[in-house]
């Protein structure tokens, strides 16, 4: 992993204009057999892993490294902040490893591309300073548990086009409940089944504060 935190740093503040193409297992061979990319030094790098391990593991890594590459450089970067950020990282070695050794090995470790979309607009988030350090590292956790299923919901909760949980499976509410995204306002209390079971009660939900930044940098 020491060899890829250079190759991502510079990578990051690399002029990347070509477009990266659909993430597809036959788009990753022509990566690999024509070398697309290559000029990607981050790209360059797991390739060479991949011919060396011939690793499915790497070959997933390089498959969610361009997709945050290519996420990264779809949104707005402030100049300024992105020249403070490299500034930063050329002159204190131990928090380019802190933070980019991070950020690859939360790529390693995801499967959906889409949570890698989402960790790239975390990152932006976080270099254009609307994230705190703090909160960048929350905020990715939060994308590691959350299934993709929630992102869904989130966008309803968001949009106001879901409003209660009547008739709806209660576990992915209670996990958005848990991670802290969403508040829950009971609709009313039931009383005891007959033989001693509870009956569900419904409750009207929302989007908390932090469910509300979560979302926003997130970009969904």
């Amino acid at each position: 992993m020491n060899e890829l935190v250079p190759s991502l740093k510079e990578t990051i503040f690399h002029p990347c204009k070509d477009e990266i193409g659909d993430l597809t297992e036959v788009f990753i061979d022509s990566v690999l057999d024509e070398g697309l990319f290559r000029d990607l030094p981050v790209v360059g790098t797991i390739t060479g892993l991949i011919k060396v391990t011939k690793s499915i593991i790497h070959r997933n890594l390089l498959m969610q490294t361009l997709q945050f590459i290519k996420e990264f450089n779809n949104g707005t970067i402030d100049e300024d902040k992105l020249l403070k950020y490299k500034e930063m990282l050329d002159n204190n070695n131990d928090k380019a490893e802190e933070e980019l050794g991070r950020v690859l090995i939360i790529l390693n470790g995801t499967i959906d591309l889409e949570k890698s979309k989402m960790l790239a607009n975390l990152f932006r988030n976080y270099i254009n300073e609307v994230l705190s350090w703090n909160e960048f590292c929350e905020f990715c956790e939060i994308v590691r548990m959350l299934q993709i299923n929630d992102i869904k919901i989130l966008k309803n909760i968001y949009s106001r086009k879901l409003k209660d949980t009547t008739k709806m499976p209660l576990y992915p509410f209670n996990r958005l409940y848990a991670l802290g995204l969403i508040n829950t306002t009971p609709k009313g209390l039931y009383p005891i089944d007959p033989d001693g079971s509870y009956v569900r009660t419904e409750n009207f939900v929302s989007l908390s504060r932090i469910g509300g930044k979560f979302y926003n940098t997130i970009n969904l």
